[in-house]
């Protein structure tokens, strides 16, 4: 949406009485209920009573009316003193419209599927990145009046690696469209063979990821996510504590399997139902304020559960993905059930903490009870029933690999996870007449950007690997004097949760991980020590609003403010460093 869209709907949403249900470009706005709270608008589509995304005529990142409530400008619509303080209002509103669109742009993430570029820091990456990228060639060049002291390809490696990091980081480019410069610059500079530059973009967990994707994606159209969701939650009683266990537990437990932003979708619904009604249920002051506390608990135990709950398998989240195939490709063998051995106990220590600190230090409830109407869902449909089969067998076959690898070597995980999505294209759907599980159109929901991020982080760590570049830079921080193992770990892990806050965790991880496992043989270290906690510490920060795609959504609500968000996210950051590096130094040193 462009400034000047923003000045017309600003313009025509000024002259609208109260009362009033008006047609409007945009859509239709309807006016919150006539109390002495500030009044909440809300767009609504023609044919969808609710809240839903406004496409912006110019931009492709989704923007909400609820972001005029969140642009901090409610007097815009209060029933006292309304028409002084309109214009005011008006131009708050504005600057804060296209103050959120700018941030929103800026911070878009992969796993969004209209992740968008702009902003001064993308101005500035756009020019740093070829900076700092001449800089390290001329510091470390052979032929270079400087330091010297690398091979010309491992000098060439790190300058692309410059280049990336920083376009990366910044978003100066799309992070997919960064993603393809190892194809074009190594080839260039002669740097490896047309398939050792490509191969890395075919590995196995491309394939384990894409699978992994239309698997999940069969699990939600077929209405098993919701279903397990709602199962989880119906068991919770009416206690506010055991509720918000339940519904951070099926966040977790979802995006194990379905990604982050699918899974915050999913439980979304609920969790404003058992919120809200609790809210409109209220009969005092009293009991009101404690309704809207677990409303917003609810909301962040939805982003934050997700969050959480992403690192528990392999596929959970991309970062994950990274870590594995370089460890692989180090010669670490890393299977489902071995990355569960870590995963699992560090996210059942870390879970309960998020609960107590939501539900019980920053937003209690004390003395609330929940009421609410269960859905009588009736028994399992057969596109249920199937998508939870197939399913059921890929993560056997995963976790079983390690019995039957010796007689088909061949197969892999990424095989599973292709087999596993090919048998949805061929097995007829119950409920959509002359139909598959899945069509050739639902290819799209295959997240390509990401796997294009994948191989180009691949064939980067895959490349500073067969130049030595890897090496080096593990001596050279070795030789600057070598700290004690639990001092790297907590610098380690802290630096990754502060860059996971205004960057991609899938970027970020793409460019540390080769970095971080190269260090660690040179500190005297396995290379999981390292590797394993940094991608847990890029997918456990919470703080931003828009520093993750479920946090996006949540707080795009307008149920949840910034200050909350930040608060509770910052005080969750400081205790996921802890549990990590606990972890970590008890599991894996």
């Amino acid at each position: 949406m462009s400034e000047r869209a923003i000045d017309c709907f600003m313009d025509g949403l000024l002259c609208w009485p109260a009362s009033e249900r008006t047609k409007h470009p945009f859509g239709t706005l309807r006016s919150g209920r006539r109390t002495s709270e500030p009044q909440a608008y809300e767009l609504v589509g023609p044919s969808r009573v609710a809240r839903q995304p406004v496409r912006p005529l110019a931009s492709t990142v989704p923007v909400s009316l609820d972001a005029v409530r969140v642009a901090g400008t409610a007097e815009l619509f209060s029933m006292g003193d309304r028409r002084r303080s309109v214009r005011a209002s008006a131009r708050s509103v504005r600057s804060g419209i296209v103050r959120a669109m700018s941030d929103a742009r800026s911070q878009a993430t992969l796993d969004e599927p209209d992740g968008g570029v702009g902003g001064s820091a993308a101005r500035i990456g756009r020019f740093l990145g070829p900076v700092l990228a001449l800089a390290a060639l001329c510091l470390t060049h052979p032929q270079a009046m400087a330091l010297g002291g690398l091979p010309a390809d491992a000098s060439w490696t790190l300058a692309v690696l410059a280049l990336m990091a920083t376009w990366w980081v910044t978003l100066a480019i799309d992070p997919a469209v960064t993603g393809l410069v190892p194809v074009i610059a190594f080839a260039l500079l002669g740097i490896g063979s047309a398939s050792q530059i490509t191969s890395p973009y075919a590995s196995d967990v491309i394939f384990l990821f894409g699978g992994g994707a239309l698997l999940a994606y069969s699990l939600e159209r077929s209405g098993v996510s919701a279903r397990f969701a709602a199962a989880l939650i119906r068991v919770a009683g009416s206690s506010p504590l055991r509720v918000l266990s339940a519904v951070m537990v099926a966040s977790a437990l979802l995006s194990a399997c379905v990604s982050n932003l699918a899974t915050s979708a999913t439980m979304l619904p609920l969790a404003l139902a058992l919120g809200g009604g609790a809210v409109s249920r209220a009969r005092d002051d009293a009991e009101r304020a404690a309704a809207t506390r677990f409303l917003t608990s609810l909301l962040l135990g939805v982003a934050f559960g997700a969050s959480i709950g992403g690192v528990l398998t392999i596929i959970g989240t991309p970062p994950n993905m990274i870590a594995v195939n370089w460890l692989r490709e180090s010669g670490i063998e890393t299977t489902f059930l071995g990355w569960m051995a870590f995963s699992v106990p560090a996210t059942a220590v870390f879970l309960p903490l998020a609960v107590l600190l939501l539900g019980v230090v920053l937003f209690p409830a004390r003395g609330l009870v929940i009421e609410r109407a269960d859905e009588a869902r009736g028994p399992l449909s057969r596109d249920e029933i199937v998508s939870l089969a197939v399913f059921a067998v890929a993560v056997l076959a995963w976790m079983t690999m390690p019995l039957y690898d010796r007689f088909v070597p061949g197969i892999r995980e990424g095989t599973v996870g292709v087999i596993a999505a090919l048998s949805l294209f061929f097995l007829p759907s119950g409920e959509r007449r002359g139909e598959r599980m899945l069509e050739p159109a639902d290819f799209a929901r295959v997240p390509w950007r990401v796997l294009i991020l994948f191989g180009g982080g691949l064939c980067l760590a895959a490349t500073m690997e067969r130049t030595g570049l890897s090496a080096k830079i593990g001596e050279v921080i070795a030789a600057t004097g070598a700290l004690p193992s639990i001092a790297v770990l907590a610098v380690l892990v802290g630096t990754m949760i502060v860059a996971s806050e205004i960057a991609s965790n899938t970027a970020i991880s793409a460019m540390a991980v080769p970095v971080v496992g190269a260090l660690a043989p040179g500190l005297g270290l396995p290379p999981e020590f390292l590797v394993i906690p940094a991608v847990f510490a890029a997918s456990w920060s919470f703080a931003m609003p828009v520093g993750t795609p479920p946090n996006a959504l949540v707080y795009a609500s307008g149920h949840v403010r910034a200050q909350d968000m930040m608060r509770a996210g910052a005080l969750l950051d400081i205790v996921s460093f802890g549990v990590i590096v606990a972890m970590a130094w008890l599991l894996l040193g």
